[in-house]
Order: structure tokens, then C-alpha cells, then sequence
């Protein structure tokens, strides 16, 4: 049996407050940015993180011994995203498997969403980033 991080421990807590089969974002609270002690850096990579073709959004996954990975996403310096995935298990499941969104660029984690949930740069980060002009 595999120990309970701060971190995780944090998010049942949290989740325990509202529906674990809920469907769609749950908003509120202040989930933590999960610990990355006993990950290491898998690589890195930008993507696309709005859907308008340009590549705005650093991505670095991290991995540890047992295959958990945890990813992180930022814009223009900033962290708004956070994701784990726990290796070999049901994915659905929100309390081992989600991505933490900060929805207003305040710092603050106040949007879960399941792996499978569609989730964004925030509006905040988005009208910042320099946008290039149509061919």
C-alpha cells in the first residue's frame, strides 16, 4: 500500500466535501499544488493550450519509481494547471487521477477537473499572450 502524500491527502479532504461522480469542473476551495518529492523531470514540450494554433502553454511531466506522472502547465511564466495521473488504475476516479486549474491567475487551485475534462490557458493568462497575425 502506497503511503498518502500531504498533497493527496489534502485532495480527499477537499473532494470529500463534494461528489466524487459528479460530472464536470468542481469549483471552490484551494486545492495545493501536488509535492514533487520522488518525481523527476520526464520532458518538457509547448502545446496549444486554447485552440487558436498557437503554442502558448509550457508543459513539463514529471515521473516517478511506480509511473504516477504529474504535469505541469504555464503561460507566460505563470503556473495555472496541475495534473497527476496514478499508473494502473481507473482513471476516472478524481481523487487519484485529476488536473488542478487556477481559474483567475490569483494562484489559488480552485478548479478540479477529471482527466478526461476539456480545461484551458484562463481568460486571464489568454489575453495576454501575444497573438500573431492572420496569414
Amino acid at each position: 500500500m502506497r503511503p498518502i502524500t500531504t498533497f493527496r491527502l489534502a485532495l480527499y479532504l477537499f473532494l470529500g466535501l463534494q461528489p466524487l461522480l459528479a460530472q464536470g469542473v468542481e469549483r471552490g476551495g484551494d486545492v495545493p499544488a501536488p509535492h514533487l518529492t520522488g518525481f523527476l523531470l520526464d520532458h518538457e514540450w509547448d502545446a496549444d493550450g486554447d485552440g487558436d494554433g498557437i503554442k502558448e502553454t509550457h508543459m513539463k511531466l514529471y515521473r516517478d519509481a511506480t509511473g504516477d506522472t504529474i504535469f505541469s502547465a504555464s503561460t507566460m511564466g505563470v503556473i495555472w494547471a496541475w495534473s497527476l495521473n496514478t499508473h494502473g488504475d481507473d482513471d476516472s476516479e478524481r481523487a487519484s487521477n485529476f488536473v488542478i486549474r487556477d481559474s483567475n491567475c490569483d494562484g489559488s487551485f480552485d478548479e478540479v477537473y477529471s482527466l478526461d475534462e476539456k480545461f484551458t490557458v484562463p481568460a486571464c493568462l489568454e489575453q495576454s499572450v501575444p497573438k500573431r497575425a492572420a496569414p
